[in-house]
């Protein structure tokens, strides 16, 4: 019972100190923006004028909120002689005025055992940060935390199997590539690396991971 209670302790250890990360460098990026908003440098510059002298502020970010908001749906397919995968997530990002997104969303897995014949599946969801390098080349890092559902024993004689369930995290560095159809429409390409992969029990086929996104 001890090892099991400082098992379980330094897992909730761990997931807190990963979402202690993330949320850091979100409100870096935050304050990144904020810091080099044209608006913050205008009133640096206008410091001390008077009312009167001071000239109208025409570089404030005014565009509407929703224009603001990008919506994707990511997905993964994956197929081998011994199993299917299949990842879903719907996501909405905040884009800022100038290279950086934030934005989160829920995060749906399905994996089916082909030798054993078992379908099992997994819930949970994500909070990530992007940063556009070019129009079409971009950064990308998210922190997932999944609900996983695996294989924990089979029934030597009935063959009976039994599933359990175990929270899994995972943490991705990627890059990507987003190709543009519209102004407000494109598809997303990336190739994924969890550095937190364990083969026990991540949902996962491998430490790398393909996704294709829709953005609307």
């Amino acid at each position: 019972m001890t090892n099991v209670f400082h098992g379980n302790k330094e897992n909730i250890q761990r997931r807190i100190y990963l979402l202690l990360i993330c949320s850091v460098a979100l409100s870096l990026n935050v304050i990144a923006q904020i810091q080099n908003s044209p608006a913050l440098k205008t009133d640096s510059l206008n410091k001390g004028t008077t009312a009167s002298q001071a000239p109208v502020r025409n570089n404030v970010d005014s565009r509407p909120f929703f224009q603001r908001l990008d919506f994707d749906i990511n997905t993964s397919f994956w197929i081998n002689p011994s199993s299917i995968f299949f990842e879903f997530s719907p996501v909405v990002a905040y884009r800022f005025p100038k290279i950086i997104s934030i934005g989160a969303g829920p995060a749906y897995i399905y994996n089916r055992d082909r030798k054993q014949e078992v379908n099992l599946s997994g819930w949970g969801g994500k909070v990530f940060s992007r940063a556009r390098l070019t129009n079409w080349f971009y950064a990308y890092t998210e922190y997932q935390g999944i609900n996983n559902q695996y294989i924990s024993g089979i029934n030597s004689s009935t063959n009976e199997i039994t599933k359990s369930k175990e929270y899994v995290d995972c943490w991705f560095l990627s890059l990507g590539v987003n190709l543009r159809i519209s102004k407000r429409r494109g598809i997303n390409m990336q190739a994924l690396y969890d550095v937190l992969y364990n083969k026990e029990t991540s949902p996962y086929y491998g430490a790398w991971t393909y996704r294709i996104g829709f953005g609307f």
